[in-house]
C-alpha cells in the first residue's frame, strides 16, 4: 500500500516532493531546522501524497522541468491550516476543509505548525468533460462542516483509514462525484467570485501596481484576473487598444513621470529598468516614438 518515506532534511524533502507532485519546491527562510516526510500511497485506484512539513510555503512557479502532466489535485487538509492560493484566488483550509488545485498553474501553499495534507492525485479529462467550458473553481474553499462538504470530508477520511481494504477498488468516478457537488453546493457564490464583472480600470490599476516587472505580459494580467487572454483582448479593446499596448503606454507614462520628477543624480537607464525596459536602447526608441523626443530632453526639462 505504501512506498517508501522519502525526506526528512530539507533536501530530501525538496527531492521527493518533485518526484511525487512535480514542479514544486519548499521554500523555508530558517531551512536548516526545517523538518517533514513526504511520501505516497496507494488507496484503491487514487493515488495519494501524504505531507508532513514544518512551517514554510510549498511554490508552483512557471519553471516545468519537473512537471508530470495535466491533473488536479484534491488537497484534504488533515492537522493544522494552510493557505492555499492559485490564479487570484485562495482558500483558508481548517482540519477536514478540502480545496482543489490545478497543476498546470502557479500556486503558492503557506504551511502552519502542525501541518499534514493528504493530496489526492486526479484526471484532468473528467474535469473538463463535468465542467464543459465553464472554468473548474480551484483555490476555493470545500467546508467540512455542512452539506456536500461535509460528506466529501468524511469520505476522505474513511478511505485514508480503510486504505488496506480497499485495494483495487474503484473510488475515482465516487469521488469525482461528490467533489462536483460539493464545488456545486455555492455555486452562485463561486460563479459571481469567478465571472464577476471586470472593467478596465481594475486592469489599468493592476498594470499600474506591476510596472516595475519586466514579465508583465497580456498573460499574466488575464492569470491574475482568472480569465482568458481573448476575454482580456475584449475587454481592453473597448478602451481602443490591446493589452500589449496598454503595458507599455503605462511603462512610458510611469517613464516619463520619474523623468520629470527625479533627481537628476538618478541614471535614466535605471529608470529604464525600473519601470520593466529590459535595455536602454529600446527604452529610448520606445520614448521618442511616444513623446517625439529622447528621453534626456525630458530630464533635461526637470
Amino acid at each position: 500500500m505504501y512506498s517508501a518515506t522519502r525526506g526528512g532534511d530539507f533536501e530530501a524533502s525538496n527531492a521527493a516532493l518533485r518526484q511525487i507532485c512535480g514542479a514544486y519546491r519548499l521554500v523555508c527562510e530558517r531551512w536548516w531546522e526545517f523538518h517533514g516526510s513526504i511520501r505516497t500511497h496507494q488507496v484503491g485506484t487514487l493515488d495519494v501524497a501524504d505531507v508532513t512539513v514544518s512551517p514554510c510555503s510549498v511554490m508552483r512557479d512557471r519553471g516545468d522541468a519537473h512537471y508530470l502532466g495535466d491533473h488536479f489535485f484534491l488537497v484534504f487538509q488533515a492537522h493544522g491550516t494552510a493557505r492555499m492560493c492559485q490564479r487570484g484566488l485562495e482558500a483558508q483550509l481548517e482540519p477536514g476543509d478540502s480545496t482543489l488545485i490545478d497543476s498546470r498553474f502557479p500556486s503558492v501553499f503557506q504551511a502552519s505548525a502542525g501541518f499534514r495534507q493528504y493530496s489526492f492525485h486526479l484526471p484532468s479529462e473528467p474535469f473538463r468533460e463535468r465542467f464543459a467550458k465553464r472554468p473548474v473553481p480551484v483555490a476555493q474553499r470545500i467546508r467540512a462542516d455542512a452539506g456536500a462538504g461535509r460528506l466529501l470530508s468524511d469520505m476522505l477520511q474513511s478511505f485514508l483509514r480503510n486504505a488496506p481494504m480497499l485495494q483495487g477498488v474503484e473510488l475515482t468516478e465516487m469521488t469525482l462525484q461528490l467533489l462536483a457537488t460539493a464545488l456545486g453546493a455555492d455555486e452562485a457564490a463561486a460563479l459571481d467570485l469567478r465571472y464577476r464583472s471586470i472593467d478596465f480600470r481594475e486592469v489599468a490599476h493592476y498594470v499600474d501596481a506591476h510596472i516595475g516587472r519586466s514579465d508583465l505580459t497580456p498573460q499574466t494580467i488575464a492569470d491574475h484576473f482568472n480569465i482568458s487572454v481573448r476575454q482580456l483582448y475584449r475587454l481592453v479593446a473597448a478602451e481602443g487598444c490591446t493589452p500589449a499596448a496598454l503595458i507599455w503606454r503605462k511603462r512610458l507614462e510611469h517613464a516619463h513621470h520619474l523623468l520629470t520628477r527625479c533627481d537628476t543624480r538618478v541614471p535614466i537607464i535605471e529608470i529604464a529598468l525600473n519601470c520593466g525596459f529590459k535595455d536602454g536602447a529600446h527604452f529610448s526608441r520606445a520614448y521618442r516614438k511616444m513623446f517625439g523626443h529622447s528621453p534626456r530632453v525630458s530630464r533635461n526639462a526637470n
